[in-house]
């Protein structure tokens, strides 16, 4: 289901169950949507600033799925 050709995230390794980074791309998305988190939490009041950091969140969780591999953790990725 990934839309690029190499994955930016990837199931985490350690502890837990989720995505992981693993390239550059990955990196340079997370900075990006950390400027938008932070743009929108000062440039917004009330419900828009609400509003606006959950599309942010939405925006950045496709951004994931799409470029990533399946997530996952220890022993998950066992069972099927």
């Amino acid at each position: 289901m990934r839309v690029t050709k190499k994955a930016w995230f990837g199931p985490k390794r350690v502890v837990g169950w989720g995505w992981t980074v693993t390239s550059r791309e990955g990196w340079l998305a997370i900075a990006f949507f950390s400027v938008l988190v932070i743009v929108a939490s000062v440039a917004f009041h009330g419900t828009a600033r609400t509003l606006s950091l959950v599309g942010v969140l939405a925006v950045f969780l496709l951004t994931v799925w799409l470029t990533g591999d399946p997530p996952g953790g220890p022993g998950f990725r066992d069972r099927g």
